[in-house]
């Protein structure tokens, strides 16, 4: 079903424009008429919605933000049904930019730009493995930046599409489609989610925080390759190019941080968000950051903070 600027679903969200489309829907503004409050849709399209497996993880993106219950988790406020057998999400409105396009925008961030958004990032993520919940498919995309004016430009974090992750699975089963294929981003996935390891927890998780500040530090990802396989096979058997020799002057603390970040062997690495927030910090102070924007150095992990600003 196609929906056009006007149309009202269930008799309360009008449809204003479309943002975006892919493969298996397309997200819309909408206006929540009977509140008056900005909305984003996601509509999955009919042909999609007969597909048991994408109707899961539809369902999973909605129950994992409300399990969550973090400020830094998009938040889900209604799912429903459409005539045409489409199934719709309804979630809170980000206006804003993910990091993939301010990455994309300015080639490469400076560790102190990086910092405040690493640790809401972590923030998010350890309220998600309090509660069972590994993401297993982070990246820039999902990772969504709401800038507050009022606060001096300071980036407010919305992690996104929690739609491949597992409940209540540290140690659990690994999530793969049922021809086998391993689901998620690649060029972020840890060694073990590359092998088909059947037990992922949180480590993996951290593993892709560790790409992500290296792409973000150096302007590209870690491994790259001409085909999935090889990919793979880099990742697993391979050491990234040094942060050093992508990026001159780069500080070595923050390198050594992404170092132990994605480390291979997940004993290696930090053990928890708690952990890898934690380093930050202690990096932070002592480059003279102060906090770098981010509300206090003993804030704990998946403390509530400041409502980012309306849309």
């Amino acid at each position: 079903m196609t929906l056009v600027p006007g149309d009202v679903l269930d008799g309360k969200y009008q449809i204003v424009r479309l943002l975006g489309t892919g493969g298996m829907g397309a997200v819309y503004e909408g206006l929540n008429v009977r509140i008056h409050r900005r909305v984003a849709i996601k509509v999955l399209h009919g042909n999609v919605a007969g597909n048991a497996e994408a109707v899961e993880r539809f369902e999973r993106e909605a129950q994992a933000a409300g399990r969550i219950g973090s400020s830094h988790i998009v938040e889900v406020l209604d799912l429903g049904d459409l005539p045409s057998g489409d199934r719709y999400m309804v979630m809170e409105y980000l206006e804003g930019q993910s990091l993939a396009e301010r990455v994309r925008a300015r080639g490469k961030l400076p560790p102190q730009e990086i910092y405040p958004i690493a640790v809401q990032l972590l923030e998010g993520l350890a309220a998600a493995h309090a509660a069972g919940i590994v993401h297993r498919d982070l990246k820039p995309d999902n990772v969504y930046l709401i800038t507050s004016k009022r606060d001096g430009g300071t980036d407010f974090v919305k992690i996104l599409d929690f739609g491949i992750s597992k409940f209540n699975t540290l140690g659990g089963e690994f999530s793969m489609t049922r021809t086998g294929a391993v689901m998620g981003t690649p060029y972020y996935m840890s060694p073990e989610q590359a092998k088909g390891a059947r037990a992922l927890d949180q480590r993996a998780d951290l593993y892709a925080v560790g790409v992500i500040l290296y792409e973000c530090s150096s302007g590209r990802v870690p491994f790259q390759a001409q085909t999935f396989n090889e990919l793979l096979f880099k990742i697993v058997l391979e050491e990234p190019p040094p942060l050093r020799e992508l990026q001159a002057g780069l500080d070595e603390g923050f390198i050594a941080l992404v170092a132990k970040a994605m480390a291979r062997d997940v004993e290696h690495r930090y053990q928890s968000a708690a952990e890898f927030q934690k380093a930050l910090h202690g990096w932070a102070q002592g480059a003279g950051l102060g906090d770098g924007g981010v509300t206090g150095h003993t804030l704990p992990l998946g403390a509530a903070r400041p409502a980012p600003p309306a849309a």
